[in-house]
């Protein structure tokens, strides 16, 4: 396990910026998820901090040790695919040892590495397999056996379950979130899914155009979102944004309805509510909208409307399944983000 530390980090093609400014604290044993749309910067991230990219600029440290023009085979890092990279000749066991056979491990020590991680991974049936004969979960369980038979000093994982089916993916949240927990091993996760940032992060990096937005634990981002970017990101169902006109402790939406909120601004805003707090706001903040339509969704009802043009979801988990062609929403106050110029205020 270690601590990595991570300051200035600049990534060029050419002249193109992959990575600006880059400035990252990880503490020893921590979880920590990459988020961001394609193309964001957090895959070239996590491959500069595995050796896998050179750096343009900047620092990165593991403890105390410079890691900057080391190779990956020096670093004692330990990535996952999501392509498996499994060789399909090889049982799971022969897998799972390739690396320490590299390393002239002896025989013993990595039949007793690769028996402790097939049993903390319930592939222990498997080992005489061969990839081929394993479901895809069961294929992604062996490609992280093979990462921690190395006893790295951190855990990359780049998108590793962008290739499993709904179900299985949120089995393997799970399975990946409870596997760090237990062995304690400093951990880094680059995913698009902001859900699976959401459940799996100790703290959470959202990048946005080669930079990093903000970083803070899932609830913190959810909550305290400091950019419309971040606000918009964080969250499922998606904040919603309308366009209003701020006058001290009150905004104007286009439609004319007015609604109190707790920032003192005046001038133009983007008005920022999550689909969750339409309704439960009290008296106050009472707008009445027309139903485009609804999306049931089991336990809860979504219904998107228009407000001066600007569609909304509302999302009711408490829906009394009454059809409806107006809903009666409220927010309250202090549920009430404003933004200018893309900046929380």
């Amino acid at each position: 396990m270690v601590a990595i530390s991570i300051q200035g980090l600049e990534k060029r093609y050419g002249e193109l910026p992959v990575l600006s400014g880059i400035d990252l604290e990880i503490a020893d044993g921590e979880f920590v998820v990459l988020v961001g749309p394609s193309g964001c910067g957090k895959s070239t991230l996590l491959r500069c901090i595995a050796g896998l990219n050179t750096i343009s600029g900047g620092v990165i440290r593991f403890g105390d040790r410079m890691m900057n023009g080391l190779p990956p085979q020096e670093r004692n890092v330990s990535m996952v695919f999501q392509n498996y990279a499994l060789y399909p000749h090889l049982t799971v066991a022969e897998n799972m040892a390739f690396g320490l056979r590299i390393k002239n491990v002896p025989k013993d020590e990595i039949s007793r590495r690769v028996a402790w991680a097939a049993e903390i991974l319930s592939i222990t049936p498997y080992l005489q397999r061969r990839p081929r004969a394993l479901s895809g979960g069961q294929r992604q369980r062996v490609a992280m056996g093979r990462s921690m038979v190395k006893y790295a000093d951190a855990f990359l994982f780049d998108e590793p379950l962008s290739n499993l089916d709904a179900k299985l993916r949120v089995q393997m949240r799970k399975e990946i979130r409870n596997l760090q927990m237990k062995i304690k091993t400093t951990s880094i996760y680059v995913t698009h899914d902001q859900v699976e940032a959401m459940t799996m992060g100790d703290r959470i990096v959202v990048m946005n155009a080669s930079r990093i937005e903000q970083v803070g634990t899932p609830l913190e981002l959810y909550e305290n979102p400091k950019t419309q970017f971040v606000a918009g990101f964080i969250g499922s169902p998606p904040m919603n944004f309308l366009a209003a006109e701020s006058s001290g402790r009150e905004v104007r939406l286009v439609n004319g309805a007015v609604l109190k909120t707790v920032v003192d601004h005046r001038g133009p805003v983007t008005v920022g509510i999550r689909p969750e707090h339409f309704f439960g706001g009290g008296v106050e903040n009472r707008i009445m909208v027309p139903v485009k339509y609804r999306q049931e969704l089991g336990a809860a009802v979504s219904y998107f409307a228009e407000i001066g043009g600007q569609e909304i979801e509302a999302y009711d988990a408490r829906p009394d399944r009454l059809p409806k062609d107006k809903l009666d929403l409220c927010v309250a106050p202090e549920r009430i983000l404003l933004f200018h110029e893309g900046r929380r205020l």
